[in-house]
């Protein structure tokens, strides 16, 4: 009966003894959780002993709890899970906005974009870190050079600063006696220079005067009639065609320069502003009589309308004759064609 108590009891220190050194080993870690400070310098992880983790460099615990325990040898099972740290927007900077195309969350990259008319200071991108968006760009206003004199004239207006800014505007005026040329005001643009060239003040007596305005009037008549004659005697009928009588009129071209009347800047004309050519072509039918002898035609050509008009007149009285003694010769021969002995017709 000792001996089987002493047995007994010797069994059970002994099974003590062997579960004790049951160790588990080193936790591995992976994914976006690491094990603590104080479990990287533990060395041995006995029976019962505990892990604890945390979450990787910008993640944030999600769920879970962060230990786990060493059981016969082996670790329990980790149920901690992590997300990524959110960045947000970064903070709001005067005329400075954000283009943030892989959103705010850790890792993610946003561009930095100045407004119209200011330049960036610093980096032009931001990346979201565990601690927060890194660097601090800025965006700073352009400015121009310093607006240059002009000779016989002054600046009226200009803005407070001794560099124009984006949009400011520069006014001119000239001296008396002196005419403006160009633009009276100059402004700042977005890329550090200004809109035009200063202008220029001269004096009125210096700028040529040109004309406004060139008239050309040009006309031309050609009138082409053909007039028959006015026939009031035998002396009055023409022999030939009539005559086409041709007459030509020509105006000369009138120019007319007009100088200008100059009142202010915009009456200085630098160029002609117009050339006027105006052609008219008219037609005038002249009044042309015609006569015989009393109205200037030679008398060789009435002498002989004369002596053609005697020609004609005997040979139609020729005829007139000849056809008369015909008619009376056949008259005579029907008249005895019933008598016995017929005449020689």
């Amino acid at each position: 009966m000792f001996y089987s108590n002493s047995w007994t009891k010797c069994l059970i220190c002994l099974i003590f003894i062997t579960s004790g050194n049951a160790e588990c080993p080193k936790p591995q870690v992976e994914g976006n959780v690491v094990l603590t400070n104080d479990a990287l310098l533990m060395n041995d992880f006995p029976e019962g002993e505990e892990a604890t983790f945390e979450c990787a460099n910008g993640y944030l615990k999600e769920q879970g709890s962060e230990r786990i325990t060493c059981t016969s040898g082996k670790w329990s099972t980790l149920k901690l899970t992590c997300k990524k740290k959110d960045c947000g927007a970064p903070r709001k900077m005067p005329h400075l906005t954000y283009e943030f195309e892989e959103g705010t969350l850790f890792g993610a990259s946003a561009r930095a974009i100045c407004d119209k008319g200011y330049q960036l200071m610093g980096p032009s991108y931001r990346q979201c870190y565990a601690i927060g968006w890194s660097g601090r760009p800025r965006c700073k206003v352009v400015t121009c050079d310093k607006p240059p004199e002009i000779m016989n004239g002054t600046i009226t207006e200009k803005p407070g600063e001794e560099l124009p800014e984006y949009g400011g505007v520069i006014q001119y005026s000239c001296n008396e006696g002196y005419t403006l040329i160009g633009n009276k005001s100059i402004e700042c643009n977005e890329d550090g220079e200004y809109n035009s060239l200063p202008p220029e003040c001269k004096d009125v007596n210096d700028i040529p005067l040109k004309p406004t305005a060139t008239i050309s009037i040009t006309t031309t008549t050609t009138p082409t009639t053909t007039v028959p004659p006015t026939i009031r005697d035998v002396n009055d009928i023409p022999l030939k065609p009539t005559a086409t009588i041709s007459i030509t009129t020509t105006t000369t071209t009138t120019t007319t320069t007009v100088p200008p009347t100059i009142r202010d800047v915009n009456d200085i004309p630098l160029k002609p502003t117009a050339t006027i050519s105006i052609t008219t072509t008219t037609t005038v039918p002249p009044t042309i009589r015609v006569s015989g002898r009393n109205n200037g035609v030679g008398e060789h050509d009435t002498n002989a309308a004369t002596g053609n008009a005697a020609v004609v007149i005997s040979v139609i009285s020729t005829v007139i004759v000849a056809l008369i003694i015909v008619l009376f010769k056949l008259y005579h021969c029907y008249k005895r064609k019933g008598a016995r002995t017929a005449p020689i017709c």
